[in-house]
Protein backbone atom coordinates (compact mmCIF):
# COMPACT_ATOMS: atom_id res chain seq x y z
CA UNK A 1 0.00 0.00 0.00
CA UNK A 2 1.03 3.01 -0.51
CA UNK A 3 1.17 6.62 1.16
CA UNK A 4 -0.94 8.43 -0.75
CA UNK A 5 -3.77 5.47 -0.85
CA UNK A 6 -2.61 5.16 3.14
CA UNK A 7 -3.60 8.73 3.54
CA UNK A 8 -7.04 8.16 1.61
CA UNK A 9 -8.10 5.47 3.39
CA UNK A 10 -7.07 7.15 6.87
CA UNK A 11 -9.31 10.13 5.69
CA UNK A 12 -12.28 8.18 4.64
CA UNK A 13 -12.64 6.60 8.16
CA UNK A 14 -12.21 10.22 9.73
CA UNK A 15 -14.65 11.35 7.52
CA UNK A 16 -17.15 8.68 8.40
CA UNK A 17 -16.28 8.85 12.48
CA UNK A 18 -18.78 11.59 13.24
CA UNK A 19 -21.33 9.84 11.82
CA UNK A 20 -20.39 6.55 13.56
CA UNK A 21 -20.16 8.06 16.98
CA UNK A 22 -23.88 9.44 16.31
CA UNK A 23 -25.06 6.32 15.38
CA UNK A 24 -23.64 4.59 18.70
CA UNK A 25 -24.70 7.21 20.69
CA UNK A 26 -28.16 7.45 19.56
CA UNK A 27 -28.13 3.48 20.11
CA UNK A 28 -27.03 4.15 24.00
CA UNK A 29 -30.13 7.39 24.17
CA UNK A 30 -32.67 4.61 23.01
CA UNK A 31 -31.40 2.00 25.16
CA UNK A 32 -34.32 1.68 27.87
CA UNK A 33 -32.64 2.04 31.23
CA UNK A 34 -32.86 -0.38 33.62
CA UNK A 35 -32.00 1.86 36.84
CA UNK A 36 -35.74 2.76 36.11
CA UNK A 37 -37.34 -0.93 37.16
CA UNK A 38 -34.06 -1.10 40.31
CA UNK A 39 -36.54 1.83 41.87
CA UNK A 40 -39.10 -0.28 42.79
CA UNK A 41 -38.65 -2.26 45.98
CA UNK A 42 -40.83 -3.70 48.32
CA UNK A 43 -42.41 -1.71 50.91
CA UNK A 44 -43.61 -3.92 54.27
CA UNK A 45 -44.85 -3.35 57.52
CA UNK A 46 -46.90 -2.76 60.05
CA UNK A 47 -49.73 -0.02 61.19
CA UNK A 48 -51.49 -0.49 64.58
CA UNK A 49 -53.59 2.38 66.01
CA UNK A 50 -57.30 2.98 67.27
CA UNK A 51 -60.07 5.28 66.95
CA UNK A 52 -59.68 9.25 68.40
CA UNK A 53 -63.04 10.32 67.09
CA UNK A 54 -66.20 8.98 64.86
CA UNK A 55 -68.75 11.44 63.48
CA UNK A 56 -72.02 10.34 61.68
CA UNK A 57 -71.78 11.53 58.01
CA UNK A 58 -75.26 10.14 57.01
CA UNK A 59 -77.58 7.28 57.75
CA UNK A 60 -74.83 4.76 56.62
CA UNK A 61 -71.29 6.07 57.40
CA UNK A 62 -69.24 7.72 59.46
CA UNK A 63 -66.12 9.44 59.68
CA UNK A 64 -63.83 7.93 61.62
CA UNK A 65 -60.31 9.77 62.46
CA UNK A 66 -57.84 7.67 63.48
CA UNK A 67 -54.04 7.64 65.59
CA UNK A 68 -51.64 5.49 63.61
CA UNK A 69 -47.99 4.45 64.83
CA UNK A 70 -46.14 1.51 62.64
CA UNK A 71 -42.95 -0.14 61.60
CA UNK A 72 -41.98 -0.52 58.29
CA UNK A 73 -38.97 -1.21 55.77
CA UNK A 74 -38.11 2.20 53.81
CA UNK A 75 -39.74 4.42 56.94
CA UNK A 76 -38.97 2.76 59.87
CA UNK A 77 -40.68 3.46 63.08
CA UNK A 78 -44.01 5.95 62.45
CA UNK A 79 -46.76 7.86 63.51
CA UNK A 80 -49.67 9.61 61.59
CA UNK A 81 -53.15 9.52 60.95
CA UNK A 82 -56.09 8.24 59.31
CA UNK A 83 -59.46 9.55 57.88
CA UNK A 84 -61.46 6.39 57.78
CA UNK A 85 -64.95 6.12 55.87
CA UNK A 86 -66.97 3.13 56.79
CA UNK A 87 -70.33 2.14 55.31
CA UNK A 88 -72.53 -0.13 57.16
CA UNK A 89 -75.04 -0.56 54.66
CA UNK A 90 -73.62 -1.08 51.28
CA UNK A 91 -72.52 -5.01 51.65
CA UNK A 92 -74.09 -5.91 55.17
CA UNK A 93 -72.52 -7.96 57.50
CA UNK A 94 -69.26 -6.81 56.37
CA UNK A 95 -68.36 -2.97 57.04
CA UNK A 96 -66.85 -1.37 53.24
CA UNK A 97 -64.65 1.80 53.88
CA UNK A 98 -62.42 4.00 52.02
CA UNK A 99 -60.34 7.05 53.24
CA UNK A 100 -56.61 8.40 53.37
CA UNK A 101 -53.55 8.00 55.62
CA UNK A 102 -50.57 10.41 56.17
CA UNK A 103 -47.67 9.12 58.32
CA UNK A 104 -44.71 10.36 59.58
CA UNK A 105 -40.61 9.23 59.63
CA UNK A 106 -38.62 9.89 62.85
CA UNK A 107 -37.01 12.82 60.49
CA UNK A 108 -40.28 14.05 59.41
CA UNK A 109 -40.66 12.51 56.02
CA UNK A 110 -44.44 12.26 55.12
CA UNK A 111 -45.67 9.03 53.02
CA UNK A 112 -49.54 9.76 52.38
CA UNK A 113 -52.12 7.69 50.09
CA UNK A 114 -55.95 6.47 49.90
CA UNK A 115 -56.90 3.01 51.12
CA UNK A 116 -59.82 1.10 50.37
CA UNK A 117 -61.19 -2.30 51.74
CA UNK A 118 -63.72 -4.34 53.34
CA UNK A 119 -63.93 -5.74 57.08
CA UNK A 120 -65.88 -9.20 57.69
CA UNK A 121 -66.73 -10.97 61.17
CA UNK A 122 -66.29 -14.05 60.57
CA UNK A 123 -67.07 -15.66 64.22
CA UNK A 124 -69.51 -12.50 65.05
CA UNK A 125 -67.69 -11.67 67.69
CA UNK A 126 -66.76 -7.99 66.97
CA UNK A 127 -63.38 -8.49 65.56
CA UNK A 128 -63.33 -8.30 62.17
CA UNK A 129 -60.79 -9.23 59.70
CA UNK A 130 -59.89 -7.03 57.43
CA UNK A 131 -59.10 -7.15 53.52
CA UNK A 132 -57.12 -3.36 52.25
CA UNK A 133 -55.58 -2.10 49.90
CA UNK A 134 -53.42 1.35 49.33
CA UNK A 135 -52.17 3.30 47.60
CA UNK A 136 -49.16 5.73 48.15
CA UNK A 137 -49.46 8.97 46.58
CA UNK A 138 -46.43 10.81 47.19
CA UNK A 139 -45.18 13.05 50.34
CA UNK A 140 -42.37 15.10 50.97
CA UNK A 141 -38.74 14.84 51.54
CA UNK A 142 -37.53 11.12 50.35
CA UNK A 143 -41.33 10.06 49.29
CA UNK A 144 -41.73 13.69 47.83
CA UNK A 145 -42.49 11.38 44.30
CA UNK A 146 -43.23 8.24 46.05
CA UNK A 147 -45.89 5.88 44.26
CA UNK A 148 -46.63 2.14 45.11
CA UNK A 149 -49.44 -0.20 46.60
CA UNK A 150 -49.71 -2.45 49.24
CA UNK A 151 -52.33 -5.02 50.70
CA UNK A 152 -53.37 -4.95 54.21
CA UNK A 153 -54.49 -7.80 56.09
CA UNK A 154 -54.74 -8.33 60.33
CA UNK A 155 -57.77 -7.28 62.65
CA UNK A 156 -60.14 -4.61 64.06
CA UNK A 157 -61.43 -5.05 67.42
CA UNK A 158 -64.45 -3.57 68.17
CA UNK A 159 -64.80 -5.20 71.37
CA UNK A 160 -61.85 -2.54 72.75
CA UNK A 161 -62.62 0.75 74.07
CA UNK A 162 -61.45 2.50 72.04
CA UNK A 163 -61.62 0.16 68.92
CA UNK A 164 -58.11 -0.76 67.95
CA UNK A 165 -56.24 -2.91 65.29
CA UNK A 166 -53.28 -4.37 63.86
CA UNK A 167 -52.65 -4.30 60.41
CA UNK A 168 -49.40 -6.10 59.08
CA UNK A 169 -49.30 -5.05 54.92
CA UNK A 170 -46.83 -6.35 51.90
CA UNK A 171 -46.42 -4.19 48.75
CA UNK A 172 -44.36 -2.37 46.73
CA UNK A 173 -43.00 1.59 46.43
CA UNK A 174 -41.42 3.12 43.67
CA UNK A 175 -39.16 6.47 44.96
CA UNK A 176 -38.73 7.90 41.40
CA UNK A 177 -35.10 8.44 41.68
CA UNK A 178 -34.14 9.73 38.10
CA UNK A 179 -30.50 10.29 37.21
CA UNK A 180 -28.91 7.97 39.25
Amino acid sequence: MTTLSLRNSVNRVLRLAPVLLACLAAVFISAPTPALARDEVPFNGTVSGFVETQEPVDECTVHTHVVNFGNANHLGAFTGTAEFFPNFCEDPPNITYTGTFDWFAANGDEISGTFEGYLTDPDMDGVYDNHETAEVTGGTGRFADATGSFTLGGQIDFTTTPPSFVLPWQGVINFHRHGR
